[in-house]
């Protein structure tokens, strides 16, 4: 078997930069502004150009600012390009960062392109006869000439997650020319994005045609110089009136569109070898710039190229442990003397950080294996506990948690370690830290412990900091700000088939991995409580998101009720539905096909069917069949309705309908959401598993769903919910008179909007009037422009912006609003909600409009959204407390079960639901006072799909 050759990859650093530009946002950005969506590109894709070729030699090439000897010699070269934005110059200099990083040495030469460095490193290695393969990792197709048996091009196809690579029988099949062919085609054709002239009113068609005939443009003249009769013969006479009129312009155009092969650089092979990585260094780099994603795939790049063994790699993973052991004072408890020695030291802490690990994710059922504690950096001790969950009885026809605490607590005496700890969790005097901490709330309540006084959770605390960013898990959070590399849980359990679970791991290895937890969640929680103080966020933190942390515990261990029987019948309605619906699909179509694929679809839509797509966006892979798209179609044929409702039918279905059932707890009966506070950078509540936000409620489908979620024998589902509070809110920040006032007179702020701009009086206001004036009102918060207007409203363009127009000359403090904190933002980079909650919007001042639009859009909006968000929050806090300091056992009468959005949903006794009510409606309104009246509408029902409105 032949031995593979070493690979040279050469990056073509611009190209990649410019692509990775136009594919991501530019609101990607670090947190002082700087906006980095190319530098990310270029890294993800070096790391996966790396990883797939595997390379002995690495080298960068670059442009340099400034003209080129193609200018010289044609100085409308490139002329017609379009200047790129400056936050793409900006992030060059970025990118050498990260090359230097990785240690690539980066080649650049004044007056040349990187083109044609890359084709005189490639020169170079073929002209010493070395046996290497040169592939050159590019975004374009310029460097395709250079293909030949020991060269490959390594080019993006799709965005930045596929690639493809050229080699000579490729490049024939995707251009139909020979990679030498290239230049001669450009020579004909042309380069327009270049601005390379060509043989002006030859095409594509017409420049293969000549190559496959004559081979090179050379050839071509010959044969007109020598016999042009018969050339007439073959090909067509004002071809060839053109080739020969425009003969200097092609030979020029050959010569701009040859790379050069023989620049004056210095290149010594062995100084560009892939095998020096310094692997902290690229991390810091990597941590600088905020690349937390970005993280796991370097770890895997580290592993894949350091040519180590599977036995050196595990070597590699035991250095971890080895380091905790050596490095830190990590202690195993699991005997008497070490326990009562650890909780002397304990007892007499003020604070600690603790860490729960158990054998699995549901804090209902899972086993407890063992606590970690920390209360001093580089120390940590780790409470072997083992204890398995006791299996509670259910009687379906009860409610589940109506279980009394003395009955939950019973494992607790199994354990007499856990039960003197219980006196220390319980303890309201000692703070206690953790790092994602309902998780480990929830754990221990279900092992009879209700922890108090869990005063920081480093999770939070980094989301509060970083609110744009998603990745607050330990890992990610500890080595951007400590640049600490911990034990990850692939080191702990491993891959694959040799993967085990959290229950079979060595006790020395929980041990190691768990202190590590406890004791880098305690440093973080010191330098988190620095920063929280200095960005004025430590007021929101200890008074709105960590009290609710205990809340949400409690909400979730509450789970709400399912009727499974309700969704088996709706299934068989929802599939015998949906098999209709394709049946008229296809009856329409006049044909069968996939409805579910994209392919399939645009086939039918817009070749078959011929149905106009002017108007659609089209995608790399032809006419979007996107949702969006599609409404635009929705009146051009009756078989877009019935798409959308097929679609609508397959989403619901496969979301809810065939997955909730599967979602039961099978300890309690009952679905636990599991809420997220550390998701949206508004401040708003999101859930999984399942996700509550999206069920529709403005589909006949979505409330049919929500008839599933019932109550128990004996109680009431109860809603609350905030009456249009955004409205309320812009109300308020705004001062506008004549909205304040429609508020405080309880007005339906709809029909008052539709009365203010169509000049009628209230009673004058018609349906439509008011639903374009609903439209209007939220599109408003929004940053909804005419054309986005017309079509929520399903209303002429011009009539949109009569409507904005009018709206904005009635309403003109709202108008002021915006303009203001648009203002306000450019300057300060930021926008704060009622309660301090601050965003920060970097890109308001981009020079690319798109970018910048959409900041001052989410600008506006946030401290509207981000106030609700805080409010409802609040309140949740204060209707628990309500709840609890009365006396009611909250596993009882009066639970919280559920939030969607800006509603509060609860299980309450019958006989309860009367006095209740109104207190907990009192508090969600008197929650925050505004200038205008706060309005909460409760409904109640057996099920939340059907509630009736609670008269007052």
């Amino acid at each position: 078997m032949p031995k593979t050759k070493d690979k040279l990859m050469i990056i073509d650093g611009n190209a990649l930069v410019h692509r990775s530009f136009h594919a991501l946002p530019p609101s990607m950005t670090l947190k002082d502004g700087t906006v980095v969506n190319a530098v990310y590109g270029f890294t993800s894709f070096l790391i996966k150009s790396i990883r797939d070729l595997k390379p002995k030699y690495v080298v960068l090439t670059m442009d340099m600012k400034g003209p080129t000897f193609r200018h010289k010699q044609f100085k409308e070269y490139k002329a017609k390009r379009v200047k790129a934005p400056d936050e793409l110059y900006a992030q060059i200099p970025l990118v050498k960062k990260i090359a230097k990083s990785f240690n690539i040495p980066v080649f650049e030469k004044k007056g040349f392109e990187a083109d044609d460095l890359i084709g005189t490193l490639v020169h170079k290695v073929e002209s010493k006869k070395l046996k290497i393969e040169s592939v050159v990792v590019t975004g374009d197709k310029d460097t395709l000439q250079l293909v030949n048996k020991n060269t490959k091009v390594y080019s993006m196809s799709r965005g930045l997650t596929d690639s493809i690579i050229y080699d000579e029988d490729l490049v024939m099949t995707k251009m139909g020319i020979r990679p030498d062919q290239v230049i001669d085609y450009k020579a004909l054709r042309g380069d327009p994005s270049d601005n390379i002239p060509g043989v002006k009113g030859i095409g594509d068609k017409t420049a293969l045609e000549l190559l496959h005939k004559y081979e090179t443009l050379d050839k071509i003249y010959e044969q007109i110089k020598k016999n042009e009769e018969k050339l007439e013969k073959l090909v067509k006479p004002r071809i060839i009136g053109l080739l020969k009129e425009y003969k200097e312009q092609a030979y020029l155009s050959r010569e701009l569109a040859t790379i050069k092969c023989d620049v004056d650089i210095k290149f010594d092979l062995e100084a560009t070898t892939f095998n020096h990585l310094d692997k902290d260094k690229v991390l810091i780099t990597l941590s600088d710039f905020e690349f937390r994603s970005l993280l796991p795939r370097v770890q895997q790049l580290f592993s894949e190229t350091s040519g180590e063994s599977k036995e050196e790699k595990e070597e590699a993973v035991e250095d971890k442990f080895e380091r905790n052991r050596k490095q830190f004072k990590y202690i195993l408890v699991d005997d008497e003397k070490k326990f009562n020695k650890f909780f002397r030291e304990l007892s007499e802490q003020k604070s600690f950080t603790f860490d729960t690990e158990t054998s699995g994710f549901d804090p209902i059922t899972a086993n407890l294996l063992g606590v970690s504690f920390s209360w001093k950096k580089g120390c940590a001790h780790y409470v072997q506990l083992k204890i398995k969950n006791e299996k509670l009885k259910i009687d379906n026809n009860l409610f589940n948690y109506s279980l009394k605490n003395e009955k939950r607590k019973a494992s607790s005496k199994l354990n007499p370690w856990l039960k003197k700890l219980k006196g220390v969790f319980e303890d309201e005097k000692i703070e206690k830290h953790a790092h994602n901490a309902k998780f480990d709330v929830r754990v221990m309540k279900n092992k009879g412990i209700e922890i108090k006084n869990v005063s920081f959770d480093s999770m939070i605390a980094s989301y509060l900091l970083n609110s744009g960013s998603r990745q607050h898990n330990l890992d990610m959070v500890v080595f951007s700000e400590l640049n600490f590399e911990k034990i990850s849980k692939t080191d702990l359990l491993g891959r694959g088939r040799d993967k085990i679970s959290f229950s079979e791991v060595e006790d020395e290895r929980l041990m190691l991995y768990s202190c590590e937890d406890a004791d880098y969640t305690e440093q973080l929680v010191k330098s988190f409580k620095k920063k929280l103080k200095k960005e004025k966020l430590d007021k929101l933190f200890i008074e709105l998101e960590m009290p609710l942390v205990p809340v949400l515990a409690r909400m979730e261990e509450n789970g709400v009720k399912l009727d499974s029987k309700f969704l088996d019948i709706m299934r068989s309605k929802v599939n015998r539905k949906i098999n209709a619906l394709i049946r008229e699909i296809h009856d329409l179509a006049g044909e069968e096909f996939n409805i579910s694929s994209t392919k399939q679809l645009q086939a039918v839509l817009f070749d078959k069917m011929e149905i106009p797509s002017d108007k659609v966006k089209k995608t790399k892979t032809g006419i979007s069949t996107a949702a969006s798209e599609l409404e635009k179609m929705v009146n051009l044929h009756p078989i877009i309705k019935l798409i959308q409702e097929y679609r609508e039918y397959i989403k619901l279905s496969n979301t809810y309908i065939d997955t909730l059932p599967k979602l039961i707890n099978a300890r309690t009966g009952r679905v636990h959401t599991s809420y997220n506070q550390t998701i949206t950078a508004t401040g708003r509540l999101s859930s999984n598993n399942p996700n509550l936000q999206n069920i529709p409620v403005r589909t006949e489908l979505g409330r049919e769903i929500r008839k599933a979620f019932v109550s128990e024998k004996g109680y009431s589902l109860v809603a609350l919910d905030y009456s249009q509070i955004e409205l309320r809110l812009a109300a308020h920040y705004s001062g506008d008179k004549k909205m304040v006032e429609a508020f405080k007179d309880n007005m339906d702020i709809h029909t008052a909007t539709a009365a203010e701009i169509n000049q009628v009086s209230i009673d004058k206001v018609e349906p439509e009037m008011r639903r374009e004036a609903k439209a209007i009102n939220f599109g408003i918060l929004y940053g909804q422009g005419p054309h986005g207007l017309s079509q929520t409203a399903d209303i002429p363009y011009v009539r949109a912006q009569e409507f904005i127009s009018a709206y904005f000359e009635k309403f003109k403090s709202i108008k002021k609003f915006i303009d203001d904190t648009i203002e306000q933002v450019k300057v300060d980079g930021h926008v704060c909600t009622l309660m301090g909650r601050v965003r920060h919007f970097p890109e308001i001042n981009s020079s690319v409009a798109m970018v910048r639009k959409a900041a001052e859009r989410m600008a506006v909006n946030m401290p509207l959204q981000g106030t609700a968000a805080d409010m409802l929050k609040k309140a949740m806090i204060e209707v628990d407390e309500e709840i609890t300091s009365k006396g009611c056992d909250i596993s009882d009468d009066v639970k919280m079960l559920m939030t969607v959005h800006d509603e509060l949903i609860f299980e309450i006794k019958n006989s309860l639901v009367e006095k209740t009510v109104p207190k907990i409606k009192k508090i969600m309104e008197e929650v925050i006072k505004l200038k205008v009246p706060v309005v909460v509408e409760a409904k109640q029902g057996k099920n939340w799909g059907e509630m009736e409105l609670i008269k007052n």
